[in-house]
C-alpha cells in the first residue's frame, strides 16, 4: 500500500532528505508541482517535480519533469498514475523528461514501462567554472573596456523600470527559462550579478541569473529588446563577468541551458569545447 501526496513548499521540509534541493526550491512558483509516494510506515519510495510549460491560455501545455527519483518500481507506478491525472487536470498534452545516464538504468526502464520513449542524448546544460569563462576569447576581447553607465546591476534599476522591462519581455513572448517570469520578484535573481541595459525609454536588455541552493549560478534570461543586440549583449556579458569575478572565486560554477539558438550561440563562443553530459531524454503523450 502506498500513499501518494502532493508536494508543496509548505510540506517540503518533511522530505528534504530525499528530494534534490535545487528542484525543491521551485515548488514555491506558480507553475511547479510535485508528488511523493510513501509506504505504510511513511518512508519515501519515489518522488517527482515537474513544470507546466506554455502558460498562455491558447497554448498547448506541456509538462517538463525536472526531477524524478524512484527506489521502488511499484511506488513509481502508483506515483506516475497519479501524475497522469494531475497533468490532465492542468491541461498538459505531453510530458518530457531528461535523466542522467549514470546510475539511472533502472529509472530509465521504469519510465519506459510507464509509456515514455527514452533515447540517448546530450544534456542542454553546461556547467563551467568562472575561471574558464574568464579565459574565453570573447571575454579576452572585451577585457579592459569601459562598461557604459547604461549597463547596470538590476539592484540599481528602479523597481518600476525593472517591471516595465519584464513587461516588454512578456509582450514579445521572450521569457527565457522562466515561463512564470511575470510572477517572479526581483529578489529571485542575483541582483548584484544580473544586469540590465537602459536607454531613455527604460530597460532595453536583460542578462538575468539565479543562484540555486546548491550554489550553482544559472542563466535565466538573456535578451536584447532593441536593434543593438551585437553591442548590447556582449557588454551585458562583460558586466556580468566583472561582477562575478568581484563576488566569487574562480571555482564558482555557472550553468547555461542551451534552450534556444541565442543561448546556444553564446555558449559556443564562451565555451567552444563545452559538451553536456550524456542523458536519456524521453517523452509521452498525455492525451
Amino acid at each position: 500500500m502506498y500513499v501518494i501526496a502532493d508536494l508543496s513548499d509548505e510540506n517540503m521540509g518533511l522530505y528534504s532528505d530525499y528530494i534534490d534541493e535545487d528542484a525543491a526550491e521551485n515548488l514555491e512558483r506558480v507553475n511547479y508541482f510535485g508528488l511523493v509516494a510513501c509506504d505504510d510506515l511513511g518512508g519515501v519510495k519515489a518522488a517527482m517535480i515537474w513544470q507546466i510549460k506554455n502558460l498562455k491560455p491558447d497554448a498547448e501545455k506541456e509538462s517538463l519533469i525536472e526531477w524524478i527519483r524512484s527506489d521502488d518500481p511499484e511506488a513509481m507506478t502508483r506515483m506516475l498514475d497519479s501524475y497522469r491525472i494531475r497533468v490532465a487536470e492542468q491541461g498538459g498534452v505531453r510530458s518530457t523528461v531528461v535523466i542522467p545516464v549514470r546510475n539511472c538504468r533502472e529509472l530509465k526502464a521504469q519510465l519506459m514501462d510507464a509509456g515514455f520513449d527514452m533515447r540517448l542524448s546530450e544534456s542542454n546544460l553546461i556547467a563551467v567554472k568562472l575561471s574558464e569563462l574568464s579565459r574565453s576569447a570573447l571575454m579576452n576581447k572585451m577585457r579592459g573596456k569601459k562598461i557604459p553607465s547604461s549597463i547596470k546591476a538590476i539592484k540599481e534599476v528602479p523597481p518600476r523600470a525593472f517591471r516595465a522591462g519584464i513587461a516588454k519581455c512578456l509582450s514579445k513572448g521572450r521569457t527565457g527559462l522562466c515561463d512564470d517570469l511575470g510572477d517572479l520578484y526581483i529578489r529571485w535573481f542575483e541582483t548584484d550579478v544580473s544586469c540590465a541595459s537602459m536607454d531613455e525609454n527604460g530597460v532595453n536588455g536583460f542578462f538575468l541569473f539565479h543562484k540555486k541552493p546548491s550554489g550553482l549560478i544559472a542563466v535565466q534570461l538573456m535578451i536584447c529588446l532593441d536593434s543593438n543586440v551585437r553591442s548590447t549583449l556582449p557588454m551585458l556579458m562583460y558586466r556580468f563577468m566583472c561582477a562575478m569575478e568581484e563576488k566569487y572565486g574562480p571555482d564558482q560554477k555557472v550553468v547555461f541551458d542551451r534552450h534556444n539558438e541565442q543561448v546556444l550561440t553564446l555558449a559556443e563562443k564562451l565555451i567552444p569545447r563545452g559538451f553536456g553530459i550524456p542523458v536519456y531524454a524521453g517523452s509521452r503523450s498525455e492525451r
